[in-house]
């Protein structure tokens, strides 16, 4: 009994060393934490000088107001097609076309624009939006094409380079509502078509067929993807006279492969040149790993910057030292 109790307290007295040497973290430490998060509103959007904001609408360069307020700086816009407009502070337009959002990252200018209508009372109105500049035009992927209304027809038409061609779609009751559904657009008192590339003056239409009498007005629009939800309440009264539609832009006329290299190339430090689904022009946007804003002179920031540095005292004092990034 003597000698087998022996045994297991020598056993014990090898599991505890082990432990001790292998197991027993006698010092944790962070010596080091270094985290960098990096956001948009870090970094300078607009020239020094410039005026970054309208209506609560940021304005990132290539996009300017006016001129810098710091002597000799110049004006705070790439180009005279960037320049904005802000009026009394409530309102942003790019000439006279109301902007409520601009994305650097997407490429994209949110504006406002107008509703066709004919109605029986005889009143008719047919908006026009007239984009002179190659670099900019209505978004495919990002609008639609729409017609409210019963026995009725709508155009979205465009000219460019001295073309014309246009889309649209129509929509018929037959004085019949009952299939008529609030939330959908499926051709029965709403329809709706994709927006095609490259259109930019254009103009929208709408008509009633002869002799109809099943609504009052009829309605064509373009309007961004998501926002307008039809109702069957929109037949007999519809809510909107303007609507918001995304406009693509992009900066210079050549392509990436023959703008690099040259003085007015746009894209700054840490960042790309992007033509891809561009027919005119390019896109810079920043390198993976960097932020900010791409056409700035600053250029793009790196935020890929996350060292936790840990020590550990184990194995007989001996340190065990791992780097993680996060």
């Amino acid at each position: 009994m003597q000698g087998t109790c022996q045994l297991k307290q020598t056993n014990t007295m090898k599991q505890n060393t082990k432990l001790t040497q292998l197991c027993q973290i006698l010092m944790v430490t962070i010596s080091m934490v270094t985290i960098v998060f990096a956001s948009n509103e870090s970094f300078p959007s607009s020239l020094p000088g410039c005026k970054n904001t309208c209506a609560n609408v940021k304005v990132p360069y290539p996009f300017g107001i006016s001129n810098s307020s710091i002597p000799n700086k110049g004006r705070c816009y790439l180009e005279p097609k960037f320049k904005l407009t802000c009026k009394n502070n409530t309102e942003l337009f790019w000439g006279n076309v109301l902007v409520s959002n601009i994305s650097i990252l997407e490429g994209q200018l949110e504006v406002s624009f107008y509703v066709s209508s004919d109605c029986v009372d005889g009143s008719y109105s047919e908006p026009t939006l007239h984009i002179t500049d190659s670099r900019f035009s209505i978004s495919p992927r990002e609008n639609k094409f729409l017609t409210v209304g019963c026995d009725s027809i709508g155009y979205l038409n465009s000219i460019y380079d001295n073309e014309t061609y246009s889309t649209g779609c129509l929509t018929r009751c037959n004085r019949n509502r009952k299939r008529i559904e609030s939330g959908t657009c499926s051709g029965i008192g709403c329809c709706q078509v994709d927006i095609p590339p490259m259109m930019r003056n254009i103009s929208v239409q709408v008509f009633d067929f002869p002799n109809s009498t099943d609504t009052l007005c009829s309605y064509s629009f373009v309007v961004k993807n998501g926002y307008y939800n039809f109702s069957v309440s929109h037949l007999d009264k519809f809510p909107h006279t303007k609507l918001p539609l995304i406009l693509d832009w992009s900066v210079r006329s050549k392509n990436c492969t023959a703008s690099k290299g040259e003085d007015d190339y746009a894209c700054k430090n840490n960042s790309v040149c992007d033509d891809e689904d561009i027919d005119f022009g390019y896109r810079c946007k920043c390198r993976d790993g960097f932020k900010g804003n791409p056409y700035h002179p600053d250029g793009c920031k790196g935020i890929l910057y996350h060292p936790l540095h840990i020590v550990i005292f184990c194995l007989q004092n001996h340190p065990l030292t791992i780097n993680l990034f996060v």
